[in-house]
């Protein structure tokens, strides 16, 4: 019976093989090429590379300080504000000040406002009595307010203090220079358009930095000290005076050229 399975089976085939062979024989080729026909022509297809791109790595943005936003300041806040503003380079004194030689802007960096501070600077002249510029003009349309002199001390070739008058006796008087609004921005320091007069005989300046409307006469000290912050041989004898004003931010006397005679 194995036997028989095994005829059957490749009588099957025999007959399967006739088929192919007579096939074979009207297409003229062999057996073996045709079944390669048959089969078709092998396809062989080429894997594409795919491109992968490079990613380039986003730079990390250095990052900035914050600025100060003071948008919503009201003006004593922002007189607070720039009064207290830390300098740029470390100095003891503000990063916005007065000097015998105008207004200064240097705030730190990280404390910077994000808004350009608008301010006015006010200026005055200081006169000693004596000098014909400090007396009132005959027929004038106001009388100024005379006050207590203050000591002069010594600056080279500026005359002798010993002719400096003498407090209890001699006054002196302020008259308006004029009022500047400024606008910080950053800079190099010195803020244009701020400073004063160069000093007369016997006439000094007041310079007031300040917010809003202009100083008045009246809001001046009455005494004033024309001791130098930083020594009688420096900063042209530049003294700092409080003015009790809620929108004064600083104000720096410089003394007169000279103070004889006055």
């Amino acid at each position: 019976m194995t036997w028989t399975s095994r005829r059957r089976a490749g009588t099957a085939v025999t007959g399967a093989g006739a088929l192919l062979l007579a096939l074979a024989g009207c297409s003229g080729d062999s057996g073996h090429g045709s079944a390669e026909a048959a089969a078709g022509p092998a396809v062989t297809t080429a894997a594409t590379p795919t491109s992968v791109p490079t990613l380039t790595p986003t730079p990390t943005p250095t990052p900035v300080a914050a600025c100060t936003d003071t948008s919503a300041y009201t003006q004593k806040q922002l007189r607070d504000y720039l009064k207290t503003l830390p300098n740029s380079n470390g100095a003891s004194h503000t990063g916005l000040y007065t000097d015998y030689d105008g207004v200064y802007y240097e705030p730190a960096f990280e404390h910077r406002p994000c808004q350009v501070p608008q301010v006015s600077v006010t200026q005055f002249w200081v006169t000693l009595d004596g000098s014909s510029a400090g007396r009132p003009t005959p027929g004038g349309s106001w009388t100024p307010t005379w006050r207590p002199a203050p000591t002069i001390p010594t600056f080279p070739g500026q005359g002798d203090p010993g002719a400096a008058p003498d407090d209890s006796t001699s006054l002196f008087t302020y008259s308006l220079i004029g009022t500047t609004p400024l606008a910080l921005t950053p800079g190099p320091g010195s803020v244009a358009n701020s400073a004063p007069p160069f000093p007369e005989y016997c006439k000094g300046t007041l310079t007031v930095l300040h917010l809003g409307e202009a100083v008045k006469d009246a809001e001046l000290p009455d005494s004033l000290n024309f001791k130098s912050r930083l020594g009688v041989d420096r900063d042209h004898g530049a003294s700092r005076v409080t003015v009790n004003a809620d929108r004064v931010i600083d104000a720096t006397l410089v003394a007169p050229k000279s103070s004889t005679g006055c």
